[in-house]
C-alpha cells in the first residue's frame, strides 16, 4: 500500500471510529437510569456494540501505522479528535437521547453502505459484523422514536422539542472530513448526497409518525468536529473517561 492510499483509509477510518467511541462513551452515561430495566439492558448492550466497533476501527489503525488503541483513547489532544459534535453534545432528557441516537444510526447505516465500495479487505470483513448490529440499534431507536410520536401529549412534546433542539447541530455529522478527490478516489459519495440520503430517510419516517419536518439542515455552524473544532463538550467527555487513567497510568481499557 502507498504512502497516499494509507493516508487516505486513516483520514476516513479516524471519524468513524471516534463517532462510535463518543456515541459509547454517551450511551453508558445512561446505565441505570433508562426509563425501565429492559430498556437498561438493551442500552447496555446497544453501547457495548458501539465501543467495539470503535476498538476494532482503533485496531486498523494501529494496522495503518497510528498508535495503538490506548494511545489513541487516553493519549489524543481534543483537536485531533475527528468525531462530529453533533455526537459529544450532552445526553438531555431520553426523547433528546432517543432523537440524537436515531438521527446518528440512520446515518450510520447510510455511512455504513457507502464504505462497502472502499478497497481495503480488513475494512470490509469488519463491516459484515458491524451493519449486522448496527441495523438492530437502528430498528431499536426508530421504535423508541415513534412510540414517543404516539405516546400521548407529552411524549409528543417532548420528542418535537427534542428534534427542534438537535436540528442545528447535525451539519458536521454528514462531512467525510476528506477533500473531495479523496473521496472520490476511495469510491465514497459527496457529503451532500449522503446528506440528501439521509434527509430522504427521516422525512418519510417523519410522516409515517405524524412529526412536523424541520426545515432544511443548517449547513454554517461554528464548530466543526471532522475539523478538530470541538464544543466544551468534548472536554468533559475526556477528562470523565481518562480519570482512572490520571489515577493509574498503566490501567487499560
Amino acid at each position: 500500500m502507498d504512502h497516499e492510499t494509507r493516508e487516505a483509509l486513516i483520514r476516513l477510518i479516524t471519524p468513524i471510529a471516534d463517532d462510535e467511541w463518543i456515541v459509547g462513551h454517551r450511551g453508558s452515561e445512561w446505565l441505570g437510569l433508562a426509563p425501565e430495566l429492559e430498556e437498561d439492558l438493551a442500552f447496555s448492550s446497544i453501547h457495548q456494540d458501539e465501543m467495539g466497533h470503535a476498538l476494532y476501527l482503533y485496531e486498523l489503525l494501529h494496522d495503518l501505522g497510528e498508535p495503538d488503541p490506548d494511545a489513541l483513547v487516553y493519549a489524543r489532544p481534543v483537536a485531533s479528535w475527528r468525531n462530529a459534535c453533533f455526537v459529544e453534545a450532552a445526553n438531555g432528557d431520553w426523547a433528546a437521547t432517543v432523537v440524537r441516537r436515531y438521527f446518528y444510526e440512520m446515518f450510520d447505516r447510510l455511512r455504513l453502505e457507502a464504505l462497502a465500495h472502499v478497497d481495503f479487505t480488513p475494512l470490509a470483513h469488519g463491516l459484515k459484523k458491524i451493519q449486522r448490529e448496527e441495523a438492530f440499534h437502528l430498528k431499536h431507536f426508530a421504535l423508541w422514536m415513534e412510540m414517543l410520536a404516539q405516546g400521548g401529549d407529552e411524549a409528543r412534546r417532548r420528542v418535537i422539542d427534542a428534534v427542534a433542539a438537535v436540528w442545528p447541530t447535525l451539519s458536521d455529522l454528514f462531512d467525510w472530513g476528506l477533500r473531495d478527490d479523496v473521496q472520490a478516489q476511495l469510491g465514497l459519495p459527496p457529503a451532500l448526497a449522503l446528506k440528501d440520503a439521509w434527509v430522504r430517510e427521516v422525512r418519510a419516517q417523519f410522516q409515517d409518525w405524524q412529526l412536523p419536518w424541520p426545515g432544511e439542515i443548517p449547513t454554517t455552524m461554528e464548530h466543526n468536529g471532522r475539523a478538530g473544532r470541538h464544543t466544551p463538550a468534548l472536554d468533559d467527555i475526556l477528562t470523565t473517561m481518562r480519570a482512572v487513567r490520571v489515577i493509574a497510568p498503566e490501567s487499560a481499557w
